[in-house]
């Protein structure tokens, strides 16, 4: 009973996680929402990339009916999405043109989704704390979380296959040049067995690495856009690198490399299929076990 008692404990505190995390989430969309439905479009142009320490956030020009022409500053990601002189629709709420978002997937849904998708995982072993705590059989509970696992996994690689076959079959193509390579260093805390047997528990500095790449387009627009980073880099600074970007939007560009169009997806389906295979393997021993 101490056991079970210890469980529910568990299941209480990472549902609880879970359910803040996915409120959170579902708030953010409703926001989102909010602007889609009653906001007001206008057209806008990115004037400038503003680099804010590791952050780029594009600042946005775009005139209201009366003829004001308003700029705002949209929030920072990790690397540029947009370049300057992309046109870009803007939602604005009529009563403050200074609440607004750019109308791309991307800036709209596609963080609400992520963080209630990872508040959904929070739930999900949640419910796997409960059931354990209620004698559940430990292999069919965990032949649905690795369901889930590996499904969402495949909708993931599914999703990004067709993104990237998109832009390479419709993409414009150019020759880049590696501007820099760009260093990003963390600390993370990580487990260690000493030579006496004792776990203790260190401080380590990750570094990881990115090319900076920068190309023209046929229109004479300057782009600059981060490949792919990872602990270490076969580029070097001053290499020609092929590029291909989206005509409409040209700082969404990749190198092609397979690191850079395809890895994300082969990550995702090898995630998918062996989870899935897991699954299987599962269920044939139960059903041999019981047969």
């Amino acid at each position: 009973m101490a056991i079970d008692a210890s469980w529910r404990w568990i299941a209480w505190t990472i549902l609880g996680i879970g359910g803040l995390i996915t409120a959170g989430g579902v708030l953010m969309g409703l926001g989102n929402l909010r602007h889609a439905l009653y906001g007001e479009r206008a057209d806008g142009i990115v004037t400038e990339i503003v680099r804010e320490g590791d952050m780029y956030a594009p600042v946005v020009r775009f005139r209201l009916p009366q003829g004001e022409t308003v700029e705002v500053k949209e929030l920072g990601s990790g690397a540029p999405d947009f370049a300057a002189g992309d046109t870009v629709t803007v939602i604005y709420l009529p009563e403050n043109p200074q609440d607004f978002r750019l109308d791309t997937f991307e800036r709209l849904w596609l963080v609400p989704i992520i963080v209630t998708g990872f508040g959904g995982f929070w739930l999900m072993f949640g419910a796997v704390s409960w059931a354990l705590s209620r004698n559940a059989d430990l292999a069919l509970v965990g032949e649905r979380v690795f369901s889930v696992i590996s499904l969402s996994a495949l909708l993931i690689s599914v999703f990004v296959l067709w993104s990237a076959v998109d832009l390479y079959a419709s993409g414009g193509r150019a020759l880049g040049t590696v501007a820099e390579i760009r260093e990003s260093r963390s600390i993370v805390t990580e487990e260690v067995t000493t030579p006496a047997g004792r776990e203790v528990c260190r401080d380590v500095e990750r570094i990881s690495f990115a090319p900076i790449v920068r190309f023209t387009t046929p229109e004479g627009r300057e782009i600059e856009f981060h490949g792919r980073g990872g602990s270490g880099t076969s580029f070097a600074a001053g290499e020609a690198v092929n590029v291909v970007y989206d005509r409409g939007q040209p700082g969404r560009a990749r190198i092609v490399s397979f690191v850079d169009l395809w890895l994300p997806a082969a990550v995702a389906f090898a995630v998918a299929l062996v989870f899935g295979a897991a699954v299987r393997l599962s269920r044939w021993s139960r059903r041999r076990a019981t047969g």
